[in-house]
């Protein structure tokens, strides 16, 4: 795992593996578990195809391995060469729409030798070239953890954007399974345990609370697979800088349960949100 502090540099927001967003130049921390991630899911082309993107908080230049769980086995895709870009993106997260600028790949074609159903997708070991905010270059190739895999009925698929210039296309190839999944609780989420209170800054009076702005910050939490905080920081402000800050200490304190995937626990973060009404 990687973390930095990122002074009053703005960096890419990616949910579902890697987020970070700095408002009103204070600064935030950010942390990855790995140097690139798979965002948001892989795409059916035709019967062989897929398509997919990677992503991080930083802009650098990717080589390593992408690997897919399918209803014919598992396999491997190497990857060259890729070099993340900033882009402007609308995340909409259960009815919370906001717009961040993120660090994304062009778009990835992976073919594999036979028509196959993708299952779950992961990086599963990534090197980067030219990364200079959390220095991953020092760490050489990193042997990523799988994600967490929900256990929650898959959302409705999006309709896809238009693919991208320069599609890279890498060939897929059979492994042996490298996980067990027969366990009785082999995938969740990250999940909320307790909520730490939410302790309104004493700059706004008890006796005159109506005057507390309203608003509702949200917070990005990363937990590690012991289910320790490794950090938060703002994803979506209040509209009120020392709320947002409350609404991050909030997070820092409350405790949560890691995500499981392929029976094990596994890295990886959670949404939090904090409502505030004047």
């Amino acid at each position: 795992m990687k973390r930095s502090n990122l002074g009053n540099l703005v960096a890419a927001a990616l949910f579902a593996a890697v987020l970070c967003f700095c408002a009103g130049g204070k600064a935030q921390a950010a942390a990855e578990f790995c140097p690139a991630a798979i965002i948001g899911g892989v795409a059916k082309v035709d019967a062989v195809s897929y398509r997919f993107r990677l992503g991080a908080i930083s802009e650098r230049t990717l080589s390593g391995f992408a690997r897919f769980q399918t209803d014919k086995g598992w396999f491997n895709a190497p990857f060259s060469g890729v070099t993340l870009h900033q882009f402007s993106a609308q995340h909409n997260d259960e009815g919370f729409a906001f717009s961040h600028e993120d660090y994304l790949s062009d778009d990835i074609i992976v073919k594999f030798p036979q028509a196959v159903n993708v299952l779950y997708g992961y990086v599963s070991q990534a090197q980067t070239k030219g990364e200079t905010l959390l220095d991953w270059d020092k760490e050489g190739s990193v042997t990523c953890l799988p994600t967490p895999v929900s256990n929650k009925p898959p959302r409705a698929a999006p309709a896809l954007p238009p693919m991208t210039k320069n599609a890279m296309t890498l060939t897929a190839r059979g492994i042996d399974p490298p996980f067990d999944s027969k366990c009785p609780d082999p995938s969740a989420d990250v999940q909320l345990s307790k909520a730490e209170p939410l302790h309104i800054p004493a700059l706004f009076s008890h006796d005159n609370f109506t005057q507390v702005p309203s608003g509702t910050a949200a917070v990005v939490v990363a937990v590690e697979r012991d289910g320790s905080v490794v950090d938060a920081w703002l994803w979506e402000s209040s509209g009120t800088p020392i709320l947002d800050q409350a609404a991050m200490d909030q997070a820092r304190k409350s405790t949560f349960t890691p995500g499981r995937a392929f029976c094990r626990n596994v890295p990886g973060y959670f949404l939090m949100r904090s409502e505030f009404k004047g």
